[in-house]
């Protein structure tokens, strides 16, 4: 990577050439200093050429203060992803289990920028361990639901750096022992406008920022055309899950759906509920900046 240090160093050299020549008479002096001014216009385009070239991102020493702040790194830069697997990585595919070195190692960028992620809770006061510090290890699921199949990436805390251990592809359970299991809901829910306005709760309660104080919560209701105009952009064909140590059980009537942008304050989050069996969209919450 070059450094915009050369440029004022190859800058100074240019100066201090042109500084030592001596005068000797008028015409040649003339002459001269036009083709040094020449050859100076030329090095300084080279150098101003090599200026803009965009400088590569330096990963922070802070880039472990949380595990959000290190995912942002390890999904947006290669080489810092590569330094913080451990290899040879086991990758689990249901029954077989291969390693992989660090040249069969491809980058994943595991998040798409312009879609927002997801993370599940069972329990609103389990909502906090995403702010906690004391987590020792997280797990990412990717759970695709064209053909319900789950993808868990493993990551361990060691000497307060994060490090991928290990990545698992398996088969989800749809179990429905219990009620209409949620996933099967959310699909329909989130492609089928008819079906959501069926499952939206009367009332809806909605929470935001106050427009005319910005540290103040807005407690409101919403009706069905309004939740059609706030409502987030909710994935289709996959959902993540970032367990910071939160269960999650298939008997469980809540689920608490945070939609969230990594790196862009993008903030919403939805409160379902299985009553008598069937879920419904309970509370939303738009809280982002």
């Amino acid at each position: 990577m070059k450094n915009i240090l050369l440029g004022y160093v190859l800058l100074f050299i240019v100066i201090s050439c042109t500084g030592q020549h001596k005068k000797t008479d008028s015409i040649s002096d003339v002459d001269g200093q036009e083709l040094l001014d020449t050859d100076t216009a030329m090095i300084l385009d080279e150098v101003n050429a090599d200026t803009l070239i965009v400088v590569d991102e330096i990963v922070p020493v802070t880039a472990d203060a949380s595990f959000i702040d290190f995912l942002y790194y390890f999904t947006s830069d290669e080489d810092f992803q590569r330094s913080r697997i451990i290899f040879p990585v086991s990758f689990y595919n249901d029954t077989t289990v291969s390693r992989l070195t660090a040249e069969q190692w491809e980058f994943d960028q595991m998040f798409d920028s312009d879609q927002p992620y997801t993370v599940i809770f069972d329990k609103e006061e389990e909502l906090e361990l995403e702010n906690s510090s004391t987590s020792q290890s997280v797990q990412i699921d990717w759970m695709y639901l064209s053909d319900f199949h789950i993808k868990r990436y493993y990551f361990e805390l060691k000497n307060d750096q994060w490090f991928l251990e290990a990545v698992n592809k398996e088969k989800m359970s749809r179990s429905s022992s219990f009620g209409e299991n949620f996933y099967d809901f959310y699909i329909r829910f989130a492609s089928d406008t008819v079906f959501q306005t069926k499952r939206l709760a009367k009332p809806l309660l909605f929470s935001t920022v106050d427009p005319e104080d910005e540290f103040s919560i807005l407690e409101t209701t919403l009706e069905p055309g309004q939740w059609f105009a706030f409502r987030p952009p909710m994935p289709l064909d996959r959902l993540s899950n970032i367990r910071y140590g939160q269960g999650e059980t298939e008997q469980s009537n809540t689920k608490i759906v945070e939609f969230k942008g990594l790196g862009n304050g993008f903030s919403n989050t939805l409160y379902f509920r299985r009553i008598h069996g069937k879920w419904k969209l309970v509370k939303f919450e738009d809280l982002g900046d």
